[in-house]
């Protein structure tokens, strides 16, 4: 049996968008992890604009256990706005999002979380990453790390890979991205300020058959939204960041 950890809490948030057919598995799974880990954690669910039932299941959820509560969004506001959302709420020492959809199963969590403490950011990547995206959305995936890498001077082996970090650092930077890029201005802003990192490989487990990565349309906002980032992290202060939080 895997002992529980006291010394470390940690606030989970899980997002989802009309996912009524898997939700409850989803953060059924999570707090199984979670119970045989921490003695101190909180799931904050975001109906993020659901059409479907997703929303009262989540209701149905957090009455039957006290660690899980709900916030609902009358209309979508994507994964950066559930994620600062889950910042200003969050109660615990650390913060980690996983989508309401299972991208990252429960069963890849438990050395994730083995890891906390021991760095100030655990960054997870997906070592199937090739065999769970389709081509097109791989490629894109690593055309994107590796721009940020070469950007600036980091060796990250994916930014989008749901980190877990202390939630007194992220406090303390802007996040201006509220769809994918969230994860990566969080982790280069704070990469900048000197925080420490700990990369673990994990399996993800992605549904990728209604894949359109490479969509004109797509790869024009993709380029916005990476020349956004960039130009927020040239203008980020990273001497206002203080490192030395509460262990």
């Amino acid at each position: 049996m895997t002992k529980i950890n006291s010394s470390q809490s940690i606030s989970i948030v899980v997002p989802a968008l009309n996912e009524e057919e898997v939700v409850a598995d989803i953060v059924s799974d999570i707090v199984a992890v979670l119970e045989d880990r921490f003695q101190d954690f909180e799931i904050i669910l975001v109906n993020d604009g659901s059409t479907d039932r997703t929303g009262a299941i989540m209701n149905e959820i957090a009455d039957g256990h006290p660690k899980v509560r709900v916030v609902h969004n009358e209309r979508n506001q994507g994964l950066g706005s559930a994620y600062k959302l889950g910042i200003a709420q969050a109660k615990f020492e650390y913060l980690m999002l996983l989508c309401g959809d299972g991208g990252l199963p429960a069963s890849s969590l438990p050395p994730i979380f083995d890891a906390i403490g021991s760095a100030d950011i655990i960054a997870p990547y997906m070592v199937n990453l090739k065999r769970i995206k389709t081509p097109s959305r791989y490629v894109m995936s690593r055309s994107y790390t590796g721009l940020l890498n070469l950007l600036f001077r980091q060796n990250i082996k994916y930014y989008n890979g749901l980190a877990v970090h202390r939630t007194a650092l992220l406090r303390q930077i802007t996040i201006s991205s509220t769809r994918f890029a969230f994860q990566g201005e969080v982790m280069t802003k704070l990469l900048k300020a000197g925080c420490s990192c700990v990369q673990i490989g994990v399996q993800g487990a992605e549904n990728t058959n209604k894949s359109s990565a490479l969509r004109l349309r797509n790869l024009a906002n993709v380029g916005k939204t990476l020349l956004t980032l960039v130009w927020e992290i040239i203008r980020f202060d990273s001497s206002k960041i203080s490192t030395k939080v509460p262990q």
